[in-house]
């Protein structure tokens, strides 16, 4: 028997009645300590606390049945919104109702809570406003077309008068690091704003400064700007380039304005304009997939500060540059509400108990180690050779350098190493193969000056591996690499007595933290990185069982929103790099399936009501092809990816997607109360799933198309598609060509609905064998092979040895997580009203209840 433990956080024991976790837009006020909301209606959420009756016990089944809010100005403690007592059970998403919230304004939030026994004390949280509106922008973009001008300066005077706020809103594209008197603002925040269709959309940060103003009444600032995804270098190379689209991009650019309030009621802004002061700094070259090049010997000491001066460089005056955002086709200046990506502690808080995703038996590194890992293993070949432990995203920093000036260092990195000895290969050395046609390095210059650091700029890699060249004296000890990601909180962890399980979850969680790099990512090793709509739609499930990344999805959305045409037509990609519009129906989808879990995991309806319109005209622009072809010859370019034998897809697998897609939308509808088009899409959906079955079955074999594993699955997984008289005909056929071949042979989107159909139909002992196998192809074969156990997911089955130009670290095949958590422990989500947990004991059942 397997014994299967759960965290999951959902009440807290206090000493005293307060709201715990309180949540403003998603945002947990507890990890988030400047919260900065972009929206005029923002909603509150809160959890009950643990009540104990007058002898000390736990009293269960408390019930909310009143709360009380009240939002007030902090400038000068004007109440904007005093709800009153209102008689309600709901603690989620309660709308703000007050008058309209004002643009750069801090506001304190007070909330109580009524139960039967008991009111709660008044928990009191912070927030405040980005800029609602483009006239709130007085700020130029500046930077240079003509020099690499990627530091900008400037000094400011403010008035002896004491300040009462000091608020920055600033974007730098592609990346920015913001500097006040030498001191970077952030420091754990890194490769910023976020990737967008920047001409649709680009994003801008927000920063309370008002302690770091009060110190003196001059201060210099400075700005250090990076190439990212604004470069052009990254739409010409990599697997579908679009060069034609480079052209909208170029010299790296920035936005800033300072809104200073003083104690006297008095006002001071300081934006950007061609009065700032640049130069091309020490990071002589970035790219996200190329690397950086760093000349320490252009280190100028405190160049953000107000006294600098500057004997050796010419810093020149920017210049004022285009706005990346087209305004007058519709695009926005929008402000960055999910987390940053960050590195180090503050990239990763830790909410649930137990075992953190550190289990005894699991390979690699720890989650709970500050996102810091050191090296394990040195050795010197063709150079310094260290071994992380671990494959994750990020880059690695060198300190206690000390050679002459004008020495050269380079890093490289890499997911895989040959083994000595295998295929009469005498060479231990990094892979580069899967890397495609990157370089994939990062090199410094150093000073000479002793003791020096390095630590790239504006770029990441994929990787376990690092090799040093050109510095021999280099230890383990003076090197430390940094886990990067969007910043994110564990919420969950699965872990049982099954080492397979547990190191297919700890692979589960790496791959998808590594692939949350402001978008969710395919892989962070090659030139790609892209925003696959397949990877994100078929790996949310089970990523928000696992991390809240709400607002991170919820940033993708809009992205997809962005980006969708006026005949409803998505991407296969966002932003839009590669790939086809339409999407392949099973990467269009992404767009609904996102939208329905988000929903799942939240409660939140108002995420349904802000894309529903959307996701009808996708699914409308999919009728529109049907209508062409009809679903024998329904269109598709991808399929069922990544099959074991990589054999051609059908029209079934892309009208499997067609068909899920609608019958989601019918219960969006009923949730929305739109009567119409439940009836309309309930037709519809009667309709295809006929004709599905009248295509696709194949009445010689009594299967679907050829009887493959795939082909069966997918029929299966749709409501109402295979006939009751045939259902047990089909199942059985597929179960036994699994227990014949005696493994799965199908691809992404076949393998996402095959565990929960396994369990469903009774045959979840089955389903365990497989998730359990270490033999090729499975999951468990990752980290059972001779060439080297996995830490995080493959791209492939087959990705070592034979697809070995292939991705170590992909998150498309990470949908078992969630069954995981729906079928092996059991939880049945219902818009996070009320979670069912089912525990599965050999043969018996056992149902318990939590509510949020």
């Amino acid at each position: 028997m397997l014994v299967y433990s759960l965290y999951f956080i959902f009440l807290l024991v206090v000493e005293s009645v307060t709201s715990q976790h309180v949540r403003i837009q998603h945002m947990d006020v507890d990890t988030h300590h400047d919260v900065v909301i972009d929206t005029q209606t923002p909603h509150f959420s809160w959890q009950l606390a643990q009540e104990y009756d007058s002898n000390g016990y736990l009293i269960k089944d408390i019930k909310q049945i009143a709360y009380h809010i009240i939002v007030t100005k902090v400038i000068n403690n004007e109440v904007v919104w005093n709800s009153g007592y209102v008689s309600s059970s709901s603690s989620t998403h309660i709308f703000y109702k007050g008058v309209p919230l004002i643009s750069d304004t801090r506001y304190t939030v007070t909330i109580k809570y009524y139960t039967t026994q008991h009111q709660s004390q008044w928990y009191i949280a912070h927030f405040r406003t980005a800029l609602f509106s483009l006239t709130d922008w007085a700020g130029q973009w500046i930077g240079s077309n003509n020099i690499n001008m990627n530091q900008l300066r400037t000094v400011v005077t403010m008035k002896l008068t004491r300040i009462q706020s000091a608020t920055v809103f600033i974007s730098g594209i592609g990346y920015y690091q913001l500097y006040i008197e030498g001191q970077q603002i952030d420091k754990t925040r890194r490769l910023d704003v976020g990737w967008t269709t920047y001409q649709q959309r680009t994003l801008y940060s927000s920063y309370d400064l008002t302690e770091i103003f009060n110190t003196t009444n001059q201060l210099g600032i400075g700005i250090m700007l990076g190439q990212g995804w604004y470069n052009r270098q990254q739409w010409i190379i990599g697997p579908g380039a679009r060069p034609d689209l480079s052209e909208q991009y170029g010299s790296p650019r920035v936005l800033m304005q300072l809104n200073i309030v003083y104690i006297d009621g008095t006002n001071q802004s300081i934006v950007t304009d061609s009065s700032w002061l640049g130069r091309e700094g020490e990071h002589r070259y970035d790219s996200v997939y190329m690397g950086t090049t760093m000349d320490l010997r252009a280190v100028r000491s405190c160049w953000s500060c107000a006294k600098f001066i500057d004997p050796y460089s010419l810093w020149i005056n920017a210049s004022v540059l285009p706005s990346p955002v087209n305004f007058t086709a519709g695009g926005q200046l929008s402000l960055q509400t999910m987390d940053p990506i960050r590195i180090g502690p503050d990239a990763l808080h830790i909410a649930t108990s137990g075992n953190k995703g550190n289990v005894d038996g699991v390979q690699g590194g720890s989650l709970t180690d500050g996102g810091i890992l050191k090296p394990i293993s040195q050795d010197e070949v063709n150079g310094q050779v260290f071994d992380l432990g671990q494959n994750f995203a990020g880059w690695c920093k060198l300190s206690s350098l000390n050679a002459p000036k004008s020495t050269i260092i380079q890093l490289r990195y890499a997911e895989l190493r040959y083994s000595r000895g295998q295929n009469g290969i005498d060479f231990a050395g990094l892979y580069y193969e899967n890397l495609a046609n990157i370089a994939v390095m990062d090199t410094v210059i150093l000073n000479g000056t002793g003791n020096e650091t390095f630590e790239p700029l504006f770029t990441y890699h994929g990787f376990r591996y690092l090799l040093v060249n050109g510095y021999d004296n280099i230890n383990k000890d003076n090197i430390e690499c940094y886990n990067a990601h969007s910043e994110t909180t564990l919420i969950g962890n699965f872990s049982s007595s099954s080492d397979v399980l547990n190191q297919i979850q700890h692979n589960i969680l790496w791959s998808q933290l590594s692939n949350s790099m402001s978008i969710p990512t395919d892989c962070p090793q090659r030139n790609e990185r892209r925003g696959w709509l397949g990877d994100a739609g078929l790996s949310i499930d089970e990523t928000l069982f696992n991390f809240d990344y709400v607002n991170f999805y919820l940033n993708f959305l809009t992205m997809i929103s962005d980006n969708q045409l006026p005949d409803g037509s998505v991407s296969d990609t966002v932003p839009f790099t590669v790939g086809f519009s339409p999407a392949d129906p099973n990467w269009g989808t992404a767009y609904v399936t996102i939208t329905w879990y988000l929903y799942e995991h939240t409660g939140d309806i108002s995420i349904i009501e802000k894309y529903y319109n959307g996701i009808q005209a996708w699914i409308d622009c999919l009728t529109n092809q049907h209508q062409k072809t009809g679903l024998a010859k329904m269109y598709f370019y991808w399929g069922d990816w990544a099959t074991v034998d990589r054999t051609a897809n059908t029209s079934l697998t892309s009208s499997y997607a067609y068909l899920r897609d609608v019958h989601t939308f019918i219960n969006m509808s009923r949730l929305l109360n739109h009567t119409e088009n439940v009836q309309k899409y309930t037709k519809l959906y009667q309709e295809l799933a006929n004709e599905f079955h009248n295509v696709f079955y194949n009445t010689h074999l009594n299967v679907y198309v050829d009887g493959s594993q795939a082909m069966n699955i997918l029929a299966l997984a749709l409501p109402d598609v295979v006939p009751v008289s045939l259902r047990t005909n089909v199942l059985n056929s597929l179960i036994n060509n699994i227990v014949t071949t005696g493994h799965f042979t199908g691809g992404i989107v076949s393998v996402a609905p095959l565990y929960p159909l396994l369990s469903i139909e009774g045959h979840h002992d089955l389903a365990l064998k497989l998730a359990q196998s270490i033999t090729y192809p499975s999951y468990g074969y990752m980290f059972h092979n001779d060439i080297q156990n996995a830490t995080t997911t493959w791209e492939l089955w087959n990705t070592l040895p034979q697809g070995a130009t292939a991705s170590l670290n992909h998150h498309m095949f990470n949908s078992i997580g969630a069954w995981f958590y729906r079928y092996l422990a059991g939880i049945e989500l219902n818009g996070l009203q009320t979670i069912t947990i089912y525990t599965r004991i050999d043969p018996l059942i056992v149902t318990t209840s939590a509510f949020t």
